[in-house]
């Protein structure tokens, strides 16, 4: 294949305007497997691809014949490191947040809150400006749960701070935000028009979530600024024979894309693999991860393989997003390849990241994951 240069703009290694290769690994470029390729990478850029080996080796790493493949983006995640975000609203959390990602192939993620009163979420948003402010890297932005959303429908969240949003709501949080509120899961049967369109006009992604809409409501979804859905299955009006609900509504739709959490706990293995035959690239993952808390209105306890408050009420995943993906392969029958990219390019088509991310090709961002052939996490690269 033709090699050549991106345009790097960050140096992923400390050597200036060196290049570093990675030989000998299969590659998944996103859309093929390379059987055995190397990748040069020029400060922080995918620099070069080929199938037959450089010339000079100024500085390489040898992967040996194991998987090489985009890293993940992990488009809901509340905390790590047992500290839970939403409690601890500091950028030590979300440092803590983005080691703890590592572990699990996420490279970048947006930190979620639940909902909350208006205060905290405000100090929410000046933490999380804090530490981008201060360079913080692994974390793009908050994605908003709440608090607008359907009382009937609030799952773990607490009751007494959901509420219905107005202008002036909505502008507050925008302006406190600084361009970071990515991402805001509501119901928008609750909302006006005039509250969507100010998050869509502010470049936020809308998702339909902790909902109650008829099928008839969520319809018209797509034509009032909504373009995902937040945890399919959970937490919104089911399908009944005679009241669709807007899980059919999302099934029916040519462009609303889903998340979903594969843990076989928050939904089955056969809904997962159901809602893939049905949705395509418009279905991805996220974690929905939480972390042991014990202060606070969330306190999330490990109850084996997930977390609930204490009253039992399932309350978040302990997956990582890697886990995400082998869990798809191994328990819905999704072939590899559209495992991976149900954690990588389509979360990253959602955010509008997809031209540094999702992929391994020319120009993009050096965020790799290796990966041997048991699907265990050997080597990170970029991140």
């Amino acid at each position: 294949m033709d090699c050549h240069c991106g345009n790097p703009k960050q140096k992923l290694f400390n050597s200036k305007f060196m290049q570093h290769w990675l030989l000998n690994a299969r590659v998944f470029t996103g859309t093929e497997w390379l059987a055995q390729a190397h990748v040069c990478i020029e400060d922080d850029r995918i620099a070069h691809i080929s199938t037959q080996l450089p010339e000079a080796l100024p500085e390489h790493f040898d992967c040996k014949g194991m998987m090489l493949v985009p890293a993940f983006l992990d488009a809901q995640i509340y905390g790590g490191g047992s500290r839970l975000f939403a409690q601890y609203p500091e950028p030590e959390s979300l440092a803590l947040l983005a080691a703890d990602n590592r572990h699990g192939g996420t490279a970048q993620c947006l930190v979620t809150i639940p909902t909350l009163p208006m205060h905290s979420i405000l100090n929410c948003l000046d933490g999380l400006n804090a530490y981008l402010h201060e360079g913080g890297d692994g974390i793009i932005g908050l994605h908003l749960e709440g608090p607008f959303i359907h009382p009937e429908k609030r799952g773990a969240h607490t009751l007494a701070d959901i509420r219905q949003p107005t202008a002036e709501d909505v502008k507050q949080i925008l302006d406190r935000a600084q361009g970071h509120l990515k991402m805001i899961t509501l119901a928008p049967e609750q909302c006006s028009d005039e509250v969507l369109r100010l998050l869509s006009d502010a470049g936020v992604v809308i998702s339909a979530g902790h909902s109650n809409a008829s099928y008839e409501q969520a319809r018209a979804f797509d034509n009032r600024g909504v373009k995902t859905v937040t945890h399919l299955f959970n937490a919104m009006s089911p399908i009944h024979h005679r009241a669709p609900g807007l899980t059919t509504a999302v099934f029916e739709s040519p462009s609303l894309m889903a998340s979903i959490i594969p843990d076989g706990i928050h939904v089955h293995y056969s809904l997962l693999r159901m809602a893939k035959q049905l949705m395509g690239p418009r279905l991805f993952y996220i974690t929905d991860a939480v972390t042991p808390t014990s202060e606070g209105p969330y306190q999330h306890v490990l109850n084996r393989d997930h977390y609930a408050l204490p009253n039992g009420t399932l309350s978040g995943s302990s997956l990582t997003m890697l886990q995400a993906v082998v869990n798809g392969i191994t328990h819905a029958g999704i072939p590899p390849e559209e495992s991976l990219r149900m954690a990588s390019l389509y979360p990253a088509r959602l955010l509008g990241m997809d031209a540094d991310y999702g992929s391994i090709a020319i120009g993009k961002k050096a965020s790799l994951l290796l990966l041997n052939e048991k699907w265990e996490l050997v080597k990170v690269f970029g991140f």
